[in-house]
């Protein structure tokens, strides 16, 4: 049974410049739509099975990699929390390392 998923407001807000940045950069939003596509299938994976996805320093919060984006959500037995997106490529995430 998938978990229920919420969108936080730092991971919409995020999202949306990401989209916003690649639909003006390249002229179209062929690539926006492909994140959305890769991005929407993660989820549902990661509502079905939180435990596939890569742990952190909290029990609670794990992360998934998305075409050069590092995904983090915050889980329990009946939601999922999206917490925030951000390029990879960007200096590491101290907060949740991996263990």
């Amino acid at each position: 049974m998938a978990l229920k998923v919420e969108f936080g407001r730092r991971f919409t807000v995020q999202l949306r410049d990401i989209l916003n940045f690649y639909d003006e950069r390249n002229g179209s939003d062929h690539y926006s739509r492909r994140l959305m596509s890769s991005l929407m299938e993660a989820i549902g994976i990661i509502s079905k099975m939180p435990l596939v996805s890569s742990p952190s320093t909290r029990n609670d919060v794990r992360f998934i990699y998305v075409m050069g984006f590092t995904v983090v959500f915050r889980f329990n037995t009946q939601k999922i929390t999206m917490l925030s997106i951000r390029s990879s490529r960007k200096r590491p995430l101290n907060i949740y390392k991996k263990k």
